[in-house]
């Protein structure tokens, strides 16, 4: 006669089991793909560092094209507001000569009282900043003196 099996005291309290356990090749799977996911993330973060380096030497590139512009065209309105180059340009293009005598006119009237230019064009005006006294000064004036 088979004899039945007896469990043991650990039997006894273990929680049983719940399903079926996983198998080796399943937890060796699942720990590949972790690891090959863990491996690819510095060739993602590197790629992207690649790629912001290419970007950034891109832009320098392009700011130094626009200083170099920039630095050209200071040197072109430079010899353009030479006077020589002004007087010549007067004198050659727009026919323009040196007065024969200067004539100075008095002008007997005073300037108007109104500005002839629309005020959006002035410069604006500062108001006069009011006295602040300290506090006291403001003490002074209650006092009953003279």
């Amino acid at each position: 006669m088979a004899r039945a099996h007896t469990a043991t005291a650990d039997e006894r309290h273990a929680p049983p089991a719940k399903g079926r356990p996983i198998p080796m090749a399943a937890v060796l799977t699942i720990a590949l793909v972790a690891m090959g996911l863990a491996a690819f993330l510095p060739l993602l973060q590197s790629s992207h560092l690649t790629n912001t380096g290419h970007n950034i030497r891109e832009l320098e590139g392009q700011r130094d094209d626009w200083q170099a512009r920039t630095h050209e065209l200071e040197a072109e309105i430079a010899s353009l507001a030479a006077l020589d180059r002004i007087e010549k340009e007067a004198r050659e293009r727009l026919h323009m000569q040196e007065p024969e005598e200067k004539l100075y006119i008095t002008v007997d009237v005073a300037a108007p009282e109104d500005q002839p230019v629309p005020a959006r064009f002035l410069p604006p005006t500062r108001q006069p900043a009011e006295e602040h006294q300290s506090w006291w000064q403001s003490l002074l004036h209650l006092l009953p003196f003279p």
